[in-house]
């Protein structure tokens, strides 16, 4: 089989344009696959933590659940405190006065003294008249 020179510039031609076919497709599943591995490993570098991290923030955690822990107040105690805090504010209420009372009573005070000085001041006029 002979080839005439426009008939082999046609089967290198077709050749040519076949192997850029392919390789556009290799290149194009290679890059696609290559890109999906690249953003399953950024996931993954998102996700995850180094191990030294990890060890270093459970030796944190560990020594703040010592701390806690050690200052821990139990329930019951709180409770004591509680109910002793509730005594004294009985115990406050029923041996103070509010502010309301306070200045009614002062009032009464100032109405008093007004009386007095009222009854002082007709009784110094009246030795002075005589």
């Amino acid at each position: 089989m002979t080839f005439d020179a426009g008939t082999w510039w046609l089967a290198v031609l077709l050749l040519g344009f076949v192997t850029a076919g392919l390789v556009y497709l290799l290149k194009r599943s290679l890059f696609g696959r290559i890109d999906k591995l690249d953003e399953a490993m950024k996931e993954i570098s998102e996700n995850s933590v180094k191990k030294s991290d990890y060890e270093r923030a459970v030796q944190s955690l560990q020594a703040d659940i010592k701390q806690i822990r050690a200052d821990y107040t139990p329930r019951a105690e709180h409770r004591k405190d509680l109910d002793e805090c509730r005594g004294d504010i009985k115990q406050i209420k029923a041996d103070y006065i509010t502010k309301e009372d306070f200045f009614r009573e002062q009032a009464k005070t100032d109405r008093k003294l007004d009386r007095i000085m009222d009854i002082l001041l007709e009784m110094k006029g009246d030795k002075k008249g005589e």
